[in-house]
């Protein structure tokens, strides 16, 4: 018999009680438990995916949608960008100290740009995760995707690339340790709707998944946690910005809120698909 599926607080806490900052561990922590009903919707979606077949319509709704709350490089990039411009004619040791925040926020995306695995990126695997479901790529045509994914992007992009950096910066903290947690679920979920409703090879199944265990090997997600918490650091000494521990929680339950919404418009497509 499997074993339970974890909650998602399971993971999300421990990882935000290693936070060595009181008012940023607290607000971590408060803004997981007021989030308990939208980790709960997240939960309750990937517990019910492999309860059946899902039609190629759900599929494509989901692969679109998902991709939108997860694939940020740009986003990234771009707030990196931002914190060099700033040590750009700065005197040391700021200039050093914003160099040194700008390069641990990248660090996080190089991963996602395959850097280390022959250019391989995050993205082309999402292409094979999808792919594996569904052969063609009409997936990725706008009209499958539902506009609270859309919404979400947008709102992170934004918040990367237009909201003062430490808003940013948290976005970015928050968005590493959740992905730890979701992609938890997800393999788990995506193993079991394979193994029950899928005739897949072994080869197809690896593919299907790496883009998920890709994130979890080595526990990656957790360490660009540990990268966006350095680069906090770096530039709060740097003279830049420290979020106060309600502006921090405000958009830690904003994110939560949002994902929620996600979530829960997935999970009314899943209840609306005939299989």
């Amino acid at each position: 018999m499997n074993a339970p599926q974890p909650h998602l607080s399971e993971l999300l806490v421990p990882a935000a009680q290693s936070v060595s900052r009181p008012a940023l561990r607290a607000a971590l922590l408060s803004a997981f438990e007021e989030g308990a009903p939208s980790l709960a919707l997240v939960e309750r979606f990937f517990q019910r995916l492999p309860e059946r077949p899902r039609s190629r319509d759900f599929l494509a709704c989901f692969f679109h949608s998902w991709r939108a709350t997860h694939l940020k490089m740009l986003a990234i990039y771009g707030l990196s960008c931002r914190i060099q411009r700033l040590a750009v004619g700065a005197c040391e040791p700021r200039a050093r100290q914003l160099l040194d925040a700008a390069a641990r926020n990248a660090e996080t995306s190089h991963e996602d740009l395959g850097l280390d695995y022959g250019g391989v990126s995050h993205a082309d695997l999402y292409m094979d995760f999808a792919g594996a479901f569904l052969p063609d790529d009409d997936w990725t045509r706008a009209h499958h995707g539902i506009p609270e994914a859309r919404d979400f992007g947008r709102w992170v992009y934004r918040n990367m690339v237009l909201a003062p950096i430490e808003l940013g910066l948290l976005t970015n903290l928050l968005s590493e340790v959740y992905n730890h947690a979701e992609y938890t679920l997800a393999h788990r979920a995506f193993a079991a709707l394979i193994d029950a409703h899928h005739g897949f090879d072994e080869a197809t199944r690896e593919r299907a998944l790496t883009y998920i265990y890709a994130h979890l090997e080595d526990d990656t997600e957790l360490t660009h946690f540990q990268c966006v918490l350095g680069a906090i650091e770096a530039y709060e000494q740097a003279g830049g910005a420290a979020a106060g521990r309600e502006e921090a929680e405000a958009l830690f339950r904003e994110y939560l809120g949002r994902l929620g919404q996600v979530m829960a418009a997935l999970e009314r497509r899943m209840d609306e698909d005939r299989g």
